[in-house]
């Protein structure tokens, strides 16, 4: 598996944690980190192992037109969005790393480790950009609705229809927001 790793960020005092919660070989991944703002933030907040783009879209919430141009540089492999308050979480890795699925979910717990999500109804409300996978094959043209907060649920939905190989992992893989 090759994961595009998608970060929108208004948080850079983050970024170190989080890179240093990858613990996907360095082949096998790339990490694109999009600042919501139109200058870069101090040099020494940003990981090595990351690319850095910046995208400022006045009619965006919740890191929308970050993912979106995003996506547009995405050509292969599967896409995960790990927001800017969020690890990646240490087993996620072991558990997707052989999985040739178009689409993949699994649960997501609250940081205080109870269940937020399960993570297998793929609706709006029902899904979050950190609990599931998706190949960027049958991304096509759906794209994160700037000022929507449902945004990633309508996206997880599209995406999801046009899945022929969805699977659930029935584990806990996401924590929701770790680092506020």
């Amino acid at each position: 598996m090759y994961l595009n790793i998608i970060t929108p960020c208004s948080r850079p005092e983050n970024l170190i944690k989080i890179s240093e919660s990858i613990n996907i070989p360095r082949s096998n991944y790339r990490w694109i980190v999009v600042f919501d703002s139109l200058y870069l933030p101090d040099k020494d907040l940003i990981p090595m192992n990351c690319e850095i783009y910046t995208h400022k879209d006045e009619m965006s919430i919740s890191g929308n037109a970050q993912r979106n141009f995003a996506l547009n540089l995405v050509k292969e492999g599967h896409v995960y969005f790990n927001d800017d308050d969020t690890l990646i979480h240490v087993d996620l890795w072991e558990n997707i790393k052989n999985l040739n699925n178009d689409f993949i979910s699994f649960k997501q717990l609250n940081k205080n480790g109870t269940l937020r999500l399960e993570g297998n109804n793929i609706r709006v409300c029902e899904i979050d950009s950190h609990n599931f996978i998706v190949e960027n094959s049958i991304i096509y043209n759906n794209i994160f609705i700037l000022n929507n907060y449902a945004a990633d649920g309508l996206f997880a939905e599209a995406c999801f229809k046009n899945s022929k190989s969805y699977i659930y992992l029935n584990k806990e893989l996401s924590i929701y927001n770790i680092l506020r």
